[in-house]
């Protein structure tokens, strides 16, 4: 029977203080990455990053079943629209 696997792993961070001056700052981050590989031994691996405020980046990449890449452009993938923005919304009113 052909053997197939899945991986998913997610992590999130944020931070905000409040300096000597009264003003809050803040700083968030967030990664996603997962990993298949079919019947045929072909392996897929996305992974998406984000800062605070900044749009998500997300980047993909295919290797066969000898570990060659099958796809090899170099683009990043913009995902504003699926996945939104990640912000600040501690001091919205």
């Amino acid at each position: 029977m052909p053997f197939t696997s899945y991986i998913s792993s997610s992590a999130t961070c944020s931070a905000s203080f409040t300096g000597s001056n009264g003003k809050t700052q803040s700083w968030g981050y967030r990664s996603a990455q997962q990993a298949h590989r079919d019947a045929q031994g072909n392996t897929y691996e996305r992974s998406l990053e984000q800062n605070l405020g900044e749009d998500p980046v997300y980047e993909e990449r295919q290797y066969d079943s000898q570990g060659r890449q099958l796809v090899d452009d170099g683009r990043q993938h913009d995902l504003r629209h699926p996945q939104g923005r990640i912000e600040d919304v501690s001091e919205k009113k």
